[in-house]
């Protein structure tokens, strides 16, 4: 089958239709490297083929689709993503209000493994929430990965580009659906909102004693001085220094403001919400391995 994509000079993946006729296209076979020339002729479809008029190299249109989309997010840095009553309440936001949640990226990155997936493309925005990006052509998130982004408390967006088939594979309009338009785009975690409960005692019944329960704690050691971080309920947590230190204090409270959390003074805790949480949690984690690093290169 011939080849649709090529590599240009700048090592970018570009589409047939994207380039100049014959060699001035400047392309590159994706598989082999070899010189391209783009057939842009009247009788058969537009198509890249080697130079040296060798066989097609084996290649597959789902994957350089793939290549290509995630291309075209990487260099924009961006993408409009609608915006649904699930996301929003995930977010801790109004849905009626116009947000421009991946207009702007702080980070894009590419095949990330996470927990037990490996999204497409992992972004983070200004605010540091991360989203993971699919994109889809023959095949979609299932059950299973549905339920991974769920227990890492990681929105996903799903990007259906099923339709840009070899055949009806438009530059411009790929382009449109994958960074303009939201008709391609669906949230595949969170789905809905959590239903809302009604907590008031029943006439006939009196109130349940509430049971205070203590809440998962962890413990970041740096080299044996301790930041605790308490996951509530609702995702968000609570980091504190254990023992005073004014160095660990200053890299806490710089994380934790880099990352939209605000400071208790009644708990000395700095609450983060939940959708930076995983990031303060690596950002320490990070901070406390390099520490011990440093102290193993130093010591006799």
């Amino acid at each position: 089958m011939s080849s649709l994509f090529g590599l240009n000079e700048f090592n970018h993946l570009v589409h047939v239709g994207e380039v100049d006729r014959g060699l001035a296209c400047q392309c590159r076979c994706v598989v082999c490297e070899e010189p391209l020339v783009a057939r842009q002729g009247n009788v058969r479809g537009h198509h890249f083929a080697h130079a040296s008029n060798r066989e097609p190299c084996d290649s597959s249109h789902e994957s350089l689709l793939h290549r290509y989309a995630k291309q075209l997010i990487v260099q924009a840095r961006g993408l409009v993503a609608p915006m649904t009553p699930a996301v929003a309440h995930f977010l801790g936001i109004n849905d009626q209000q116009p947000v421009e949640l991946l207009q702007s990226l702080s980070s894009v990155q590419e095949e990330v493994t996470i927990g037990t997936i490996r999204p497409d493309l992992l972004v983070v925005t200004p605010d540091g929430v991360e989203v993971a990006i699919e994109i889809a052509y023959s095949s979609f998130c299932d059950l299973i990965k549905v339920a991974a982004f769920q227990s890492l408390n990681l929105p996903a967006l799903e990007i259906d580009l099923s339709r840009f088939t070899p055949d009806n594979f438009d530059p411009v309009a790929v382009k449109e659906a994958v960074i303009r338009s939201v008709t391609e785009k669906a949230w595949v975690w969170p789905t809905e909102p959590p239903p809302v409960t009604d907590t008031s005692p029943t006439p006939d019944m009196p109130p349940v004693p509430i049971v205070k329960k203590h809440l998962p704690e962890e413990i970041i050691n740096f080299s044996g001085r301790w930041v605790s971080v308490k996951q509530f309920p609702s995702g968000d947590i609570a980091v504190r220094v254990v023992a005073y230190d004014p160095d660990l204090v200053s890299l806490v409270r710089s994380v934790a403001k880099a990352h939209g959390g605000r400071y208790n003074p009644q708990y000395k805790t700095w609450n983060v919400p939940r959708w930076s949480a995983r990031m303060v949690r690596r950002h320490l984690s990070d901070h406390a391995q390099s520490l011990q690093i440093s102290m193993g290169k130093t010591s006799p």
